[in-house]
């Protein structure tokens, strides 16, 4: 049997190279990155683009580009081409010579890798002329290739029998750039501090696309973004020029901020599993919180204390699994070991200065800072010192960071890790490379990365990273939040005293008055005077009481509507939790009942006797018992669900632990047995007097919450064991305090802080890529019923499971 080859058509490599190169842009972009794996130094592009006049269809002359007479030239000082690399891989279709060498001698990583970027020149015209001086050239002899695109075109023609025509040549560099006839005095001065000894010059002439000015200038702005930012500290510099209007573009300037709120540099180690954090802070007016704010720094630890903050920036560095609060397995650690090491510069510039709070923010410039972001904004991806697109624009929100703000609306000083930031109000520059993240590949148009498991993982990791900021700003901000929140209630209250002391004295001069018209005027004594004394301090002390009443009622309505809330997200979360009873059961719970009677008087007594198939009628039997089971399972949570949002418990009204806790004990009885739990109480106040004022919803989303994490603590549980709740309460002299126990796993080593478990959206439930599965809202929930209620909670160290203390004030009757 003979062998025989494939052959491809001409016009077949033509399209592959138009595949990839779908516009002009795009393809100026691909030649720009060749000069960089070049190792130039210096990148020029000139368009030279005539006009002409042309009469539209309406009979008006138009001025458009006269793309037939137009010309683009890209030229470099990179250590240029020899015969060899021209031969074997620039007229080699698909050479994968940069796939295989892919770091340049001046240690850059190319960014080429697919063999196909000499396509660009057919994409932008018709002919293209090159000249190149390698740097192992001696005494000016270089190079000149041409090649007629058209051919490309002959349907005939196989691709071998495309040629391109190529000789050897003596030439300066220099001298041809001087003859394209740039007469600018930037331009002269750059080109007299550049070395052109070696370098290549390409000419690309009877362009396919009318260039307009329009069109140049998207080039200028995409070069900005797209060429190796100054934070990278490259030496890599882009001119751009117009010779029809030579004054306009020069250097391409690329990223760079000195004016920020924060600064935050990350690197991801992923050999390590390590994230070297620096946080610069430059937020907040330094002399202004050491003149007026310095008190709030009392007793605080770095690095959260006045001395950190004087410093700047400061390091740190954390596991990867506390920055993400994802407990390590052999799958989740190979995901995080796949995506390799890379680094982030995170940038947070907000536009005004919010004059409500009050905090001792710098002053900014709000144009200046929207015209940057405007250039520059956006979290953009870097792969080898290029940009990586689509990452980063203006309607690329691939972070997702608007959709975490919609869901944590909250002001950045008003609970720690509750503010989330605007993508808006961001610029950040993240660098990968093909050595070191491999798994972070194009797709097969370069217009992004493929979405794969490593490039979910690498989102992850930089959500996380962004977090450790937010986290930052709100621990700065939240004592400013709660120092003027009480300066706030301070005011009040003197307030409420100044009312009611003008009140009770136009009370006691009207009652004067009064007896005046009644009894003539009296002689005043001392004792008059002591007795108005003590009537003004009763009617003082009555008009304060009145105040704060008429106060609280307004806040109750506030707070009625808070409780609604906390209860429908705890009942959110119970109904996620136990989504599965409900699927289990579903299709199994109506009429049970009545299936059973149906099911015995169709079953003829012979059968229920017989030997042969009474143990097929017990099976049966046995089958309606499992469904009528799982309808008292439906019944018992729906009850559950309306019990939750009762009416009677959205009213503040005086709550007696000991029977708020045999209630709870018997609305959770029959989801315990089913899963083996014990629920033990210690009652340690049953008779006392105390005086307790609640919404007994609170309640419910304290101990739904607490209890529905101790469920989930026990399906973790690695061998059978009793599963024990344990709920004490006592009363001190001045709080009632509750220890909550379990004994389940306990909590999960990612929280250094065990603080942390009370952030928003933090938790530890997750799928194997990493999702999270659980909400985070639970302790959240906790935490702000108990803070509701001016309580505190604290996290205890128990031997094994997991356990806290939670301590609400009373007022003991006397």
């Amino acid at each position: 049997m003979a062998k025989i080859p494939f052959k491809v058509s001409a016009r077949a490599g033509k399209l592959l190279g138009r595949e990839n190169f779908s516009n002009p842009e795009g393809a100026i972009i691909e030649l720009i990155k060749n000069s960089y794996d070049a190792d130039a130094k210096n990148c020029f592009v000139f368009f030279d683009i005539p006009v002409k006049i042309k009469k539209d269809t309406k009979g008006n002359k138009v001025v458009i580009p006269n793309k037939e007479k137009s010309n683009i030239y890209i030229i470099d000082n990179g250590e240029g081409m020899t015969k060899k690399v021209i031969e074997d891989h620039w007229m080699k279709i698909g050479t994968g010579n940069k796939e295989k060498d892919f770091i340049s001698d001046d240690k850059r990583v190319k960014t080429g890798a697919n063999g196909i970027g000499r396509f660009a020149l057919d994409r932008l015209g018709f002919k293209t002329e090159l000249w190149t001086i390698s740097k192992k050239s001696k005494q000016n002899s270089g190079l000149y290739w041409e090649m007629d695109w058209n051919q490309f075109d002959e349907a005939e023609k196989s691709i071998s029998e495309i040629k391109a025509e190529l000789k050897q040549e003596i030439f300066k560099l220099r001298k041809l750039i001087e003859s394209i006839g740039i007469k600018h005095s930037k331009f002269e001065k750059l080109l007299n501090s550049v070395n052109f000894i070696n370098g290549t010059f390409i000419k690309v002439t009877n362009l396919k696309d009318e260039w307009y000015k329009t069109n140049i200038d998207e080039v200028f702005k995409s070069l900005e973004a797209l060429i190796p930012p100054k934070e990278l500290n490259i030496q890599f510099e882009v001119f751009f020029s117009h010779l029809q209007e030579i004054g306009n573009y020069g250097n391409v300037e690329t990223a760079f901020f000195n004016d920020y709120d924060y600064r935050l540099k990350a690197t991801y180690d992923s050999k390590s599993l390590n994230v070297h954090f620096e946080m610069t802070r430059n937020e907040l007016d330094l002399k202004l919180v050491k003149k007026q704010f310095s008190h709030i720094y009392k007793g605080s630890r770095k690095p959260f204390n006045l001395k950190t903050l004087e410093t700047i920036a400061f390091k740190y560095s954390k596991s990867i699994e506390k920055v993400l609060s994802w407990d390590l397995n052999g799958t989740n650690r190979k995901l995080l070991k796949d995506v390799g090491s890379f680094s982030l510069t995170f940038y947070y510039l907000k536009f005004y200065n919010s004059k409500k709070e009050g905090y001792p923010y710098k002053i900014i410039n709000r144009a200046e800072r929207k015209s940057v972001l405007d250039r520059f904004g956006g979290v953009k991806v870097y792969r080898d010192s290029f940009r990586v697109r689509p990452y980063g624009e203006p309607t690329n929100d691939w972070l997702k960071l608007g959709a975490r703000v919609a869901q944590s609306p909250a002001g950045a000083g008003q609970r720690v890790g509750d503010w989330r930031v605007r993508p808006e109000q961001t610029a950040g520059i993240i660098t990968i490379s093909r050595k070191t993240n491999p798994l972070l590949v194009d797709k097969s148009d370069r217009g992004a990365l493929q979405e794969n498991d490593a490039f979910d993982t690498f989102k992850r990791i930089i959500v996380g990273v962004i977090h450790e900021f937010e986290l930052d700003r709100t621990k700065i901000l939240n004592p400013y939040y709660l120092f003027f929140k009480k300066e706030k209630a301070r005011a009040k209250e003197k307030e409420i005293q100044e009312r009611a002391e003008k009140l009770a004295e136009q009370m006691v001069e009207e009652r004067k008055n009064v007896e005046e018209r009644m009894y003539g005027k009296r002689k005043v004594d001392l004792f008059q005077e002591k007795r108005e004394e003590e009537e003004k301090k009763k009617y003082k002390k009555t008009f304060e009481e009145t105040i704060r009443e008429i106060d609280d009622k307004y806040s109750q309505k506030e707070n009625e509507e808070i409780v609604q809330v906390r209860a429908l997200a705890s009942l959110g979360l119970i109904v996620s939790s136990f989504g599965h009873e409900l699927k289990e059961v579903k299709n199994n719970a109506t009429e049970i009942n009545l299936l059973e009677g149906i099911y015995k008087k169709l079953i003829p007594d012979s059968i229920k006797k017989s030997s042969k198939h009474k143990e097929d009628f017990d099976d049966g039997l046995d089958i309606i018992e499992l469904l009528k089971e799982n309808s008292d399972k439906i019944k018992h949570w729906v009850e559950y669900s309306q019990s939750a949002i009762r009416k009677d418990k959205r009213k503040r009204s005086k709550l007696d632990f000991s029977a708020y806790f045999k209630g709870l004990r018997r609305r959770w009885n029959k989801i315990f047995k089913t899963r083996d739990i014990r629920l033990k109480t210690a009652d340690r106040i049953k008779g006392a007097d105390y005086d307790f004022r609640a919404f007994e919803m609170d309640m419910d989303t304290v101990f739904t919450n607490l209890i529905n994490n101790s469920i989930d603590s026990f399906s973790n549980l690695k061998a059978v064991q009793d599963r024990n709740i344990t709920i004490e309460f006592e009363l001190s002299d001045f709080t009632i305090d509750i220890i909550y126990s379990d004994n389940g796993v306990g909590l999960s080593k990612v929280f250094e802080d065990k603080e942390e478990i009370f952030l928003p959206f933090t938790t530890t439930k997750r799928d194997r890529k990493g999702n999270d599965i659980g909400t985070g809202m639970g302790m959240y929930l906790i935490k702000n019923v108990i803070e509701g209620y001016n309580g505190d909670v604290q996290i205890l160290e128990p031997q094994e499971g997991f356990s806290l203390k939670l301590s609400f004030p009373i007022r003991k009757k006397q």
